[in-house]
């Protein structure tokens, strides 16, 4: 844990302490988790690095448009194996739970 001032916290700090929970958490077993924490995994990667890139307008436009084409391949049942549901799911909720950071009307308003 870092002791830096609060007024220096970043996006990027977030993303990276999510990422590092995922890969050392003890609460549950892994193994039940093992295709959703592969989701959150891909997500938090790909954020890390597009937050160190983009503008914080084409961030959320990236991720809203991928929330919304996850939501209709859910929706239509595109994903049919258990274990691409888990990932997909564990990449969707990981990005939800990065865009709440932004702005927390992410949870419930996900248009762009």
């Amino acid at each position: 844990m870092n002791n830096k001032k609060l007024n220096q916290f970043t996006l990027v700090d977030v993303i990276e302490r999510k990422i590092h929970f995922t890969n050392t958490n003890t609460i549950f077993d892994k193994t039940d988790f093992k295709d959703d924490n592969e989701g959150e995994l891909m997500a938090y990667n790909e954020m890390l690095a597009d937050v160190k890139e983009m503008k914080e307008n084409e961030f959320v436009s990236k991720y809203l448009k991928i929330i919304n084409r996850l939501a209709v391949q859910f929706e239509n049942e595109e994903f049919t194996d258990k274990q691409k549901i888990e990932k997909m799911s564990g990449y969707n909720n990981a990005i939800v739970s990065i865009l709440k950071c932004i702005n927390p009307i992410y949870e419930y308003d996900l248009q762009d």
